[in-house]
């Protein structure tokens, strides 16, 4: 396995990569936005629309907001908080009850929100908040040294990566690594989770290691793959990961760091690049320091939404668990 501090690529330049490589820079930069907020490439700001708002529906669902904060709301104190004409108000509540978000409560003289409302976050997830975390800071990023950023979370006894700007990056290997699941023992975001996470957490994860036939985890490989993790450990919030060498495509090489709330990480974030485009000197500067300043981008962003949920214990409900069970059997 490598070491921690400088990933195993090749030192010498390769005039003809540099070459094509800063063509393609050249023509992504003058290159003009064709794609909408819809498409697949996206924009960096996930607010920007392509058409007007619809102000009837932006007027209901005020007033569903409205009414869940009242607890319980009369049409006259509903206007009080959104200014909006009585009778509008009615006939959004009207509309609200047929579809059953809202019921008349006879008994306080008022409306209220019903148990359906909770429809509506049911797909809204962990893994749903550390992408809306991520995703601007991901796609500013690429935009900024043009490599594909991914984001992954603990999936079982591997990475799951469920955000990927490959879409947008002039250099991208592949069509998309959306869905794909790196193992924890060979990729730059399995290591990169193994390193920061829990010690108990690590001792669970391994001793599943330990026990899955399918991993070919011995007594001399667990002991060197512990090594690599405590040196990470070791250089702190400067630490970072970089993907096992024998990894396809050989001629690539994956740094990863891991994202945190508070003492748990929430997912890993790497960046991918090939070996003779960035020379060994210059990974610090063109790689590692840029992705640290979006890892802690994403890092705020990711507590503003952890905290917003209310206490510190609804907002851990909200991390993802991938691992499955935590124990060998």
């Amino acid at each position: 396995m490598e070491g921690l501090s400088h990933p195993a690529i090749t030192a010498h330049s390769d005039e003809a990569s540099t070459e094509r490589f800063s063509g393609l820079a050249l023509r992504e930069e003058t290159s003009p936005t064709r794609c909408r907020t819809n498409s697949r490439r996206g924009l960096s700001d996930p607010g920007r629309r392509s058409y007007p708002p619809v102000e009837a529906v932006r007027r209901a669902l005020e007033i569903l907001r409205t009414v869940n904060q009242l607890r319980i709301a009369s049409v006259t104190a509903i206007h009080a908080v959104t200014h909006l004409p009585k009778p509008t108000i009615i006939r959004m509540l009207e509309t609200l009850m047929a579809d059953g978000y809202v019921a008349r409560d006879n008994m306080y003289g008022g409306y209220r929100v019903t148990c359906k409302v909770h429809e509506l976050t049911k797909g809204y997830d962990g893994i749903s908040m550390i992408i809306e975390a991520s995703r601007a800071p991901a796609i500013e990023l690429t935009r900024r040294i043009k490599w594909p950023i991914g984001i992954g979370v603990l999936d079982g006894l591997a990475i799951s990566i469920q955000f990927w700007t490959g879409a947008i990056s002039p250099w991208a290997h592949t069509s998309t690594v959306l869905g794909l699941r790196p193992a924890l023992l060979s990729s730059a975001m399995g290591r990169a989770y193994m390193a920061f996470c829990p010690d108990d957490e690590r001792e669970k994860i391994i001793a599943c290691l330990r026990a899955d036939p399918v991993q070919d985890f011995d007594l001399e490989k667990e002991t060197k793959f512990r090594q690599l993790l405590a040196r990470m450990r070791n250089a702190g919030s400067a630490g970072f990961a970089v993907r096992d060498p024998r990894t396809e495509p050989k001629q690539m090489t994956t740094l990863a760091m891991p994202l945190m709330f508070e003492d748990r990480v929430m997912a890993a974030i790497s960046v991918s690049f090939y070996k003779s485009a960035v020379l060994l000197q210059n990974i610090s500067k063109q790689i590692v320091v840029p992705l640290s300043e979006t890892r802690q981008k994403i890092e705020e962003n990711l507590a503003l939404l952890m905290r917003g949920t209310g206490s510190h214990g609804d907002a851990m409900e909200h991390v993802p668990h991938g691992l499955a069970p935590l124990s060998p059997g």
